[in-house]
């Protein structure tokens, strides 16, 4: 196989075996939305949250050619972050470049979060939120689309 094409093959396996990890994961998130709850809507109105932490950092594609693919190899490390509403979420993140490496950002623009923390090379910051709204909610890096995105997942109250 020539030098080329097996790094697009590659590539290709690492984009497809994230595609189907997240679609596995939506099917898991839609089959808990249509389950039949048998508990009483005042049983699952008592849920106060939890503190639900996460360490997230940028990560790259192995062997993955930006030049010929025309595209960032830079992914998250955690492409679905999965909460109940009412959690308060806590997101470590960090930047693992060396100096004089890419910027890297946390941006969550959809309402009624509004998140957008940039690092530079070498730094890492803690931030948090309530998980105040479910739904399914897009983050991603404004520096590295389109492959450096995620998913942010309120599922609502587990009781």
């Amino acid at each position: 196989m020539a030098e080329g094409t097996k790094y697009y093959v590659m590539a290709a396996l690492s984009i497809a075996a994230l595609v189907i990890s997240l679609a596995a994961l939506s099917m898991s998130f839609q089959n808990a939305q249509t389950s039949v709850r048998t508990e009483s809507p005042a049983a699952t109105a008592h849920y106060t949250g939890e503190k639900r932490e996460f360490w997230l950092f940028n990560s790259e594609i192995p062997e993955f050619n930006e030049t010929k693919m025309g595209m960032p190899h830079d992914v998250y490390s955690m492409p679905v972050i999965a909460v109940y509403k009412g959690d308060k979420v806590v997101i470590h993140f960090f930047n693992t470049e060396e100096p004089g490496g890419d910027h890297h950002s946390f941006t969550l623009f959809d309402k009624p979060y509004n998140i957008n923390v940039d690092l530079s090379p070498g730094q890492n910051t803690t931030f948090s939120f309530d998980a105040n709204t479910t739904g399914i909610f897009a983050y991603y890096c404004t520096y590295h689309p389109p492959t450096m995105k995620g998913q942010l997942i309120v599922q609502p109250p587990p009781y």
